[in-house]
């Protein structure tokens, strides 16, 4: 018996003590997993995902991740002297235990987006140890820039200075940039930072405008939702720089707005951010407290770090639209307007988020007498909710409101745009609604709908049960016994078109697009009284 115990403890520990070692061309025990030891005793370049337990780099070996991969490491990482651990951009190192000690450096590659003569990044160390002039060694010595949560004001920073994990640094683009736009190859070198980390916020006074400048202390991607839902923070403004700097000063019309579910693009344009913070990047936040947040292991996630903006939706009980206000001279401002679980139709801190004001017009949805330029609301979706919206411009002119895009949610639901001033009802999912206005501000005009009162009292409109859709075969069947069918649209459930015809004028249309099995459809039916149907098929 104490025979097979000491076979049975030894066979354990040479269980749990599996090491493979990369010799420059193979591994000797196998391609590491998450409970094997990885030693490199020569270079390697990832080609795809990889784990280990615990990495050693010994020999002067270079490690290479690819730009895209993802390496997993549940323990520690010891990088000796004479070796490299490079992570190129948009590559990730994702740590899971919170306790393992990191040893030795990695190069942590950046990519910012284009930037121009005069412009400001902002960034946030993945690592410990990197100063400001190290990082960007061109850039002017008075131009590293950390924000004063005190003072709530821009504070210089020593280029000497060594970035500390968890806060937001603004720094210049080198001197030797142009007017024309380039991307910043930026390299931080330094012990990866893992586990908890703090960074100091302010009480987010509306009057004061006092943000935080914080950002991902991580060498991988950390999930807003997750630091929304485990810290006091509300709303992430992102600098995009979309705007070129005239006469010394930047434009406020430059920040992208995220909450916990959605994200609209800065009144200047651009992109929309995402679910997710890149590493490297800095940002705004408005905190309900003044102390501490805490990042933690728990908020970061493999992949997802390819641009500092990216759209993902991976919780089902949040759905929401995009609708977009300008005019022919280039003004621009968007708003988003939603349903999620957990929220409430009055204000909610990390889920509504205030507008920036525009340049030329300013648009926002309403709760109360308040304007917020995300608004989510109380889900299960009403069809019968009615949400007020308000604009403000600055010029007279012709505007358009239009939906920029939808989740899958609404692709089957109209959304009216009332107009109380023309007492009329536009659908926008068929188009834009053109109007005019003079200079002001308007909180009473619009409001967002999803039924039109005027079509029930409508002696025109056909009993939807007239209309039937049906699978046969490969085929997709829409009979409509009393209103001839004009138009058909069919879209996946991610909002994708798979087909349109138009001009059908009959009672019955045959379409093959079961080209899927146990593909869900949306069928989009618009008949000839103009009257609109959508069903849905598994």
């Amino acid at each position: 018996m104490k025979t097979f115990l000491k076979f049975f403890l030894l066979l354990t520990i040479t269980i749990n003590a599996q090491t493979t070692t990369w010799d420059g061309s193979s591994w000797n025990n196998g391609i590491p997993n998450s409970t094997t030891d990885a030693i490199f005793t020569g270079n390697f370049t990832s080609s795809g995902d990889i784990s280990a337990k615990s990495v050693t780099i010994n020999n002067n070996s270079i490690i290479t991740i690819s730009s895209g991969d993802t390496f997993t490491i549940q323990d520690n990482i010891n990088v000796n002297s004479g070796s490299s651990f490079i992570f190129e951009n948009n590559a990730s190192l994702l740590q899971i235990n919170a306790s393992a000690i990191n040893t030795g450096n990695i190069t942590y590659r950046r990519n910012s987006t284009p930037i121009r003569q005069f412009e400001y990044t902002y960034w946030s160390a993945p690592v410990t140890g990197q100063t400001l002039a190290g990082f960007s060694p061109l850039t002017a010595p008075d131009r590293y820039y950390s924000f004063d949560i005190n003072t709530n004001n821009w504070f210089i920073e020593n280029p000497n200075n060594t970035m500390q994990s968890g806060k937001g640094y603004a720094i210049r683009v080198p001197n030797n940039y142009t007017s024309t736009p380039q991307i910043y190859n930026g390299e931080f070198t330094g012990v990866p930072n893992n586990g908890n980390i703090s960074a100091s916020v302010v009480t987010y006074n509306p009057a004061l405008l006092n943000y935080s400048l914080i950002g991902n202390p991580y060498p991988s991607a950390i999930s807003v939702a997750n630091l929304i839902d485990n810290s006091t923070l509300g709303t992430l403004y992102f600098w995009t720089h979309n705007t070129a700097i005239n006469s010394n000063v930047f434009s406020t019309a430059d920040y992208a707005i995220r909450t916990r579910n959605s994200g609209i693009a800065a009144i200047s344009g651009g992109a929309v951010p995402g679910a997710y913070i890149a590493a490297g990047e800095g940002f705004f936040a408005s905190s309900s407290t003044t102390g501490n947040i805490t990042f933690t292991n728990a908020m970061r996630v493999a992949g997802n770090n390819s641009q500092f903006f990216k759209n993902t939706q991976a919780d089902p009980l949040f759905y929401y639209y995009w609708l977009n206000m300008t005019n022919a001279g280039g003004a621009f401002k968007q708003i988003s307007i939603g349903y999620e679980q957990g929220a409430t139709n009055g204000y909610d801190f990390g889920i509504d988020a205030a507008p920036s004001p525009g340049t030329y017009i300013t648009f926002y949805s309403m709760i109360d007498t308040g304007t917020y330029a995300i608004q989510g609301r109380s889900y299960p979706w009403n069809q019968d909710d009615v949400i007020p919206l308000g604009y403000n411009c600055t010029i007279a002119d012709t505007f358009q409101i239009a939906i920029d895009h939808n989740d899958a949610f609404f692709v089957d639901k109209d959304i009216f745009l009332e107009d109380t001033d023309s007492n009329t009802f536009h659908n926008l999912k068929t188009g834009p609604y053109s109007f005019t206005s003079a200079i002001g501000t308007f909180n009473n005009r619009f409001k967002i709908r999803y039924t039109n009162p005027t079509l029930a009292t409508d002696n025109n409109t056909v009993n939807p049960n007239t209309v039937y859709v049906y699978k046969e075969e490969n085929n997709l069947t829409i009979n409509s016994s009393v209103e001839e069918i004009n138009t058909i649209q069919v879209y996946d459930l991610l909002g994708r078109t798979l087909l349109e015809k138009a001009n059908i004028n009959k009672n019955k249309a045959i379409i093959n697009v079961l080209s899927q099995e146990n593909q869900t459809l949306l069928v989009k039916i618009k008949l000839k009284n103009n009257q609109v149907l959508t069903r849905k098929l598994r």
